[in-house]
């Protein structure tokens, strides 16, 4: 009957079309990714790059203080995220055996991905690319994927793309196949599979000694999955071991951790120790924790490993995870019998997984301080109070005006409200399906990476805003994922507000009323977007009506939005806001993290801007005991009420004196201020609320 019904619904062109699509995807549905073997340690490194001076400390590069919740949690939300949704601008072709390019800022956030994880384990986070190792990658990546196969040696040249420079670059890479950029590095820490319980791609990733990798990406392409090959050895293999944070080398590592990047199987490596007759004791909370140990594997792959999990757990499935309640959970690590050139030793250390969402005891947002009525076109001072993390580089400021009213787009008028990345090569606004007017917006995964569809707009949330959509999920697999998502950090991160995975058939046949609250961006300056997501799998790639995800009526009521907003990076705590016209402003302030990565913002600073404010002549502070007499005049503009700002030291946030006493000495004309705590003030400024 609901075949029927559909039937008579669309054009019999439009479902003959629908259903050719529907076999030729369940045709080409395949296996899950999967990780292949890892490669065994080189014999000869004669002939790689990376000789030469090593650092000899941890010092360079991304650095972070496991044992600061703060620290971990800002690392994570700035650096780790930075990686995600970069886009990969690809010249490879599969069809025509082509090893292409990938773009060089796709290209780095693989290497930041690789230094984020070193560095969270406490080594050097100083690696580098070589570029003729990720050339020959890149026909590594190819081969893997026109082959649907993994394989580090003894490559048949009969296989499709065959190449030298592949088959040299898989003996000395880790493989990934349905994963590439970000994501393989991701699964390579993972190390899922029957294959891997020696957890040998993490230990080539995190390998003390190395500085020089290489990487090559081919994104999926038809029915070829997307694959990854990353250069793990370079001339420092077996060289001398640089100082670590830790003697030894764990995952997760000592300290605080973001529950995303623990895993089922844990690990702990120490150089040139054997720990074949080991024992493994791990609590939870104080509550004992069975685990299962796995095979023992010394050689072959990087520092001698013990690898672990705990029992209810299972470490082959890649979509295992590991266990997290939402609160800061502290795991204690007891390794024993460990046996080194000093006798025998016991490591004792914890890890404490927690939601890097949420702040912290040691969270310190930096607040703003500066007059609430700036004067337009003048310099207006603003500071606020400094981050203390010791990875803070500068501040990023953001200035906005403020205006009021909603915002409705039902594709009527083009694609000026959004921007769409990456490029479509699909038509963005189709006539059907609608839910009124004569158009909609349509994504699709004609490209086969997540479609972002991102309103040009800074939203100023209340706790009554809305943003509402019709919306219809046709055609879509279980790994097309219709999602809504907002961020308060300038597009950074980003968080789900509505998610809704394909059925792997027909799905819906009809709009859908979606609404869904912004309740909990109250105040803060949000971005918003719609993302048709894909990352690996089958799926739909057709661009016909009822396959993909159409939007339309989409409406945000309640909210204030932010045009004209610009950002400023301060290398302190002091801006100088200068308005162009009397309006209504937001300001905040956010730190940034070596020099690049911006962090959650601050409270939000409302403002007025006016263009007749009181022109104050101050007169020089009088000293009368232990008060300080401040007397001054209005020589323009209206008298108001003022208020005492002091600081100790510029640079410092100004305080408002509460202690001040206003007392009148020429009525109308001149103020004076006397307050009794002058003597350990050095600076003071006269303000209007």
């Amino acid at each position: 009957m609901r075949l029927a019904g559909w039937f008579d619904f669309m054009p019999l062109r439009r479902f003959l079309a629908v259903l050719a699509i529907t076999l030729a995807a369940a045709n080409s549905l395949r296996a899950e990714p999967w990780l292949g073997d890892a490669p065994r340690a080189p014999k000869d490194v004669s002939g790689l790059p990376g000789a030469g001076p090593r650092p000899k400390l941890a010092t360079s590069g991304f650095i972070v203080d496991t044992g600061s919740r703060e620290q971990v949690r800002s690392f994570y939300n700035a650096v780790y995220t930075a990686s995600d949704g970069v886009p990969i601008g690809t010249t490879a072709n599969i069809s025509s055996c082509t090893p292409g390019t990938n773009s060089s800022a796709f290209q780095q956030s693989v290497l930041r991905r690789i230094n984020w994880y070193r560095a969270l384990a406490g080594l050097p986070a100083t690696i580098t690319f070589d570029s003729g190792e990720s050339t020959q990658n890149q026909a590594a990546a190819l081969m893997m994927s026109a082959n649907t196969n993994l394989q580090h040696t003894l490559i048949p040249p009969t296989w499709h793309c065959f190449s030298t420079a592949g088959t040299n670059a898989a003996a000395n890479s880790n493989l990934a196949l349905g994963y590439a950029g970000p994501d393989a590095i991701t699964s390579y820490i993972r190390d899922f599979g029957a294959n891997n319980y020696e957890a040998a791609h993490r230990r080539w990733i995190l390998y003390p000694q190395t500085q020089v990798m290489g990487t090559g990406d081919v994104p999926m392409q038809g029915n070829f999955f997307q694959a990854n090959a990353t250069w793990v050895f370079d001339a420092n293999y077996g060289g001398p071991r640089p100082a670590t944070r830790t003697p030894f080398v764990a995952w997760p590592p000592a300290g605080y951790a973001p529950y995303s990047v623990v895993y089922p199987r844990w690990s702990f490596a120490l150089s040139n120790a054997d720990l074949s007759t080991a024992t493994i004791s791990m609590k939870s909370n104080g509550v004992s924790v069975a685990v299962i140990r796995e095979t023992y594997v010394a050689d072959f792959y990087g520092e001698n490993t013990i690898v672990w999990y705990p029992s209810n757990l299972d470490p082959v499935n890649q979509n295992t995870v590991f266990p997290f309640n939402g609160t800061d959970t502290v795991y204690s690590v007891t390794i024993s019998n460990v046996i080194t050139a000093t006798g025998n030793q016991n490591y004792a250390y914890t890890v404490t997984v927690f939601d890097p969402a949420v702040p912290g005891g040691d969270s310190f947002p930096p607040l703003l301080s500066g007059t609430n009525r700036p004067t337009v076109n003048a310099g207006n001072l603003y500071t606020c109070t400094p981050v203390p993390d010791p990875n803070v580089t500068g501040y990023r400021w953001l200035t906005a005006q403020r205006v009021s009213g909603n915002l409705f787009d039902g594709a009527e008028g083009g694609l000026g409200n959004f921007t769409i990345s990456p490029a479509p090569v699909y038509p963005v606004i189709t006539n059907t399906p609608v839910i009124s007017g004569t158009h909609s917006f349509h994504l699709t995964h004609s490209n086969a990476v997540p479609q972002l569809f991102q309103l040009n707009r800074l939203f100023f949330p209340a706790s009554n805003s809305v943003v509402s959509f019709q919306s219809e999920l046709g055609y879509a697999t279980s790994f097309q994922t219709a999602r809504v998502q907002v961020s308060v950090n300038g597009g950074v991160n980003w968080q789900d507000i509505y998610t809704q995975a394909g059925s792997g058939g027909p799905g819906e046949t009809a709009f859908t009323l979606r609404t869904l609250s912004l309740s909990n961006y109250v105040a803060k300056p949000t971005l918003l977007r719609f993302n048709y997501d894909f990352s690996t799998g089958s799926y739909y790639y057709q661009s016909d009506p009822g396959v993909g995800w159409a939007l339309d009526n989409i409406l945000v009521t309640n909210i204030s939005q932010l045009v004209n907003f610009t950002t400023n990076v301060t290398a302190s705590t002091n801006f100088t806001f200068t308005p162009t016209v009397a309006t209504n402003y937001n300001l905040q302030a956010s730190a940034i993290l070596f020099t690049d990565f911006p962090l959650d913002g601050g409270p939000v600073e409302q403002v007025t801007s006016v263009t007749n404010l009181p022109v104050i002549t101050l007169a020089t502070p009088v000293i009368v005991g232990n008060q300080v007499q401040l007397n001054f005049s209005v020589s323009a503009g209206p008298a108001a009420t003022f208020r005492l700002l002091t600081v100790n030291q510029l640079g410092q946030a100004w305080i408002t004196n509460a202690g001040a006493a206003l007392t009148t000495n020429i009525p109308g004309s001149s103020y004076r201020y006397t307050t009794t705590n002058g003597p350990a003030t050095r600076f003071y400024r006269i303000q209007t609320p």
